[in-house]
């Protein structure tokens, strides 16, 4: 959890009072706890998940742990990388069994094929303790873990936009740089629009989600209504944590000295894109049944 082992964190007792622009749409927020129960609360998720649905000993989840937390880049996105790939895949752990024999358990900190079994917590400016002290709008804890952060302006706010709420994004970037460790996406909105990507994303990157099933573009409630019910529902958005993420090493080139570098750029799905996608699995599954035509499309 943040509390133990991605970043120190202290709790600020306004982390629990929910932010009108987004609290009617987070329904799991878990709030009627005091600022200590609930440290305490982030402290014991991931390790209680494993013990949950594992059986290992206790000795290798804390293991587990420390192997999550244990930086091997000085790069934000490597070490992004580094952290997703074990979410995803497990963390391997070595222990000596019984007999002396050495064995490798993949200790696996999020039920990506139960979505029930993962402890889900959304809390409102939550403190985290970095450079400076800053409080994220929100963030979104599964398993402790904090997989994404909205960073939502004041619609009353005369200089709220979007643009404004991507660079309060960089700046957490400097002050904060812990919390973005384990982040899957990142949400910004002004309170009327709303847009997500990877947290290193240029502005330009970001993107509206514009359905919440699929099925229609919706434009008749806030765009932030439709990107929190459209990504955060549980089972969507691990699935967007898992397969719609990906890494890669790509060249770029500097637009001032012209120097060409190899660099590591993470990006999130766009909303056609994930269902899209998804679409062309299941048509392929279909095609490839017994009563299907044996036959399936590709979809861009």
């Amino acid at each position: 959890p943040a509390g133990t082992y991605i970043c120190e964190v202290e709790i600020d007792p306004r982390s629990f009072q929910p932010d009108p622009n987004v609290a009617p749409y987070l329904t799991n927020a878990d709030l009627g706890v005091t600022p200590a129960e609930q440290q305490e609360k982030l402290k014991a998720q991931a390790r209680e998940y494993v013990k949950k649905v594992v059986e290992v000993v206790l000795d290798l989840v804390d293991d587990a742990i420390k192997r999550l937390e244990r930086a091997e880049s000085q790069s934000e996105v490597a070490e992004n990388s580094r952290v997703h790939k074990l979410l995803i895949h497990g963390v391997p752990i070595e222990y000596r069994d019984p007999s002396g024999a050495v064995r490798t358990a993949g200790i696996h900190l999020i039920d990506f094929d139960n979505p029930a079994n993962n402890d889900w917590l959304a809390v409102n400016q939550f403190t985290i303790i970095g450079n400076k002290n800053r409080r994220p709008d929100v963030l979104v804890f599964v398993n402790g873990i904090p997989l994404a952060l909205l960073e939502l302006k004041n619609l009353a706010n005369e200089h709220a936009t979007l643009k404004n709420a991507w660079n309060q994004v960089q700046t957490y970037r400097k002050d904060i740089p812990a919390v973005f460790v384990p982040n899957a996406v990142t949400v910004i909105s002004d309170g009327i629009s709303a847009a997500m990507s990877s947290f290193s994303g240029g502005f330009e990157h970001y993107a509206p989600w514009k359905t919440i099933d699929g099925r229609e573009v919706i434009s008749s409630v806030p765009a932030l209504e439709v990107l929190i019910k459209g990504v955060f529902e549980p089972s969507r958005f691990l699935d967007i944590v898992k397969n719609f993420i990906v890494f890669s090493e790509e060249t770029v080139t500097d637009k001032k000295s012209g120097q060409k570098t190899t660099v590591l750029i993470k990006r999130v799905a766009k909303y056609h894109q994930y269902w899209a996608v998804n679409a062309a699995v299941e048509s392929t599954v279909d095609a490839a049944g017994p009563d299907g035509v044996q036959r399936a499309g590709e979809a861009f």
